[in-house]
């Protein structure tokens, strides 16, 4: 079947795969009136609406993506959330037997993908309106996270996964433990070494006592603006882990969408909200952020090989120059 399925068309995939979205609304209690493909970045998502007019979202997660448990934790994070905040984060519905995730096979479709549905959440991304204000209210709404991932207590099944590595989800180390850099120049490679020692470091100069639940993905483009509102969405990453690690991974995403030159009042905007509700954690910003981009060349030594030995390149550069400089300048 994987075979078979390998060589369909992305639209004679998308047609199997609905037969599986198909299948999973009809577990739940609604009477569906509308589902109509919304994207397909990494997981598939539906659009959903009821004959009475309420909005879903149904999300088929990629096998090898994030794992069951990864999921489930999403789940019930966003429970919590719902019951205990107003942080206006979307709720997973139950099917007619309970559950939060349903694992669906079938329809000529290889492996096994995880349904997930979930409240429709209303206005516009927050990648178009990155002002100054509204990077206030997401430091803010970093910080409401924070306080409540500290306080929560999780089920006994909720994961027991840590983000303490620049590698923390189990990804294999194509990068430094395969053949990956053989090719590259002695100098990057002893510099990417460098890199992940700092990283490493880093992490380890951490309290325990600042680990709680996080997002762990909390960026521009996983939040909206509703009438003046944040919403956050897009919990799958939901993990253990550190607030300054939760604050770099999306820092990082604003400097790699704003540039350098607006990035730092944008950047004091996020502070100056944050620290309204909370300290700013201690521990190195920059750092942690490195960590992330050695993920990704680490994504792309799995992934997309051929791109690797040019990225290495460019990212050893801005390493050296962090190096020298303690400042983090993205890559040319």
């Amino acid at each position: 079947m994987a075979e078979e399925y390998a060589r369909l068309t992305g639209r004679g995939k998308l047609r199997r795969l609905r037969g599986l979205a198909e299948e999973a609304l009809a577990r739940y209690d609604l009477d569906v009136a509308d589902v109509r493909f919304h994207c397909f970045a990494t997981n598939l998502l539906y659009r959903i609406r009821t004959s009475t007019g309420e909005r879903f979202v149904l999300r088929l997660a990629s096998p090898g993506w994030r794992t069951l448990e990864d999921l489930k934790a999403e789940a019930m994070w966003l429970a919590a959330l719902r019951e205990e905040t107003d942080v206006g984060a979307p709720f997973v519905l139950p099917s007619q037997s309970g559950e939060r995730v349903l694992p669906m096979t079938g329809f000529g479709v290889p492996q096994t993908w995880y349904a997930t549905l979930m409240t429709w959440i209303d206005g516009r991304l927050l990648v178009h309106h990155l002002t100054e204000t509204n990077l206030k209210k997401m430091g803010r709404l970093f910080a409401l996270l924070h306080i409540h991932g500290a306080s929560w207590k999780p089920p006994r099944d909720f994961t027991k996964k840590r983000f303490d590595a620049f590698l923390s989800r189990g990804e294999p180390d194509m990068l430094f433990e395969g053949p990956a850099l053989s090719r590259a120049h002695a100098e990057d490679f002893r510099t990417l070494t460098s890199a992940r020692d700092w990283v490493e470091r880093e992490y380890a100069s951490l309290s325990d006592a600042d680990l709680r639940v996080i997002h762990c993905d909390l960026w521009h483009e996983n939040i909206k603006l509703d009438r003046g509102e944040l919403r956050p969405f897009d919990f799958e990453d939901t993990i253990w882990g550190y607030r300054l690690h939760d604050i770099a991974m999306g820092m990082l995403d604003l400097l790699e969408t704003v540039g350098s030159a607006r990035y730092p009042a944008l950047l004091s905007a996020f502070r100056g909200g944050y620290e309204s509700l909370l300290d700013w954690p201690a521990g190195n910003l920059e750092v942690l952020q490195i960590g992330r981009m050695l993920w990704l060349l680490n994504y792309v030594a799995r992934f997309e090989s051929e791109h690797l030995l040019s990225m290495v390149s460019k990212y050893a550069g801005a390493f050296r120059g962090f190096g020298s400089t303690g400042g983090l300048r993205l890559p040319n």
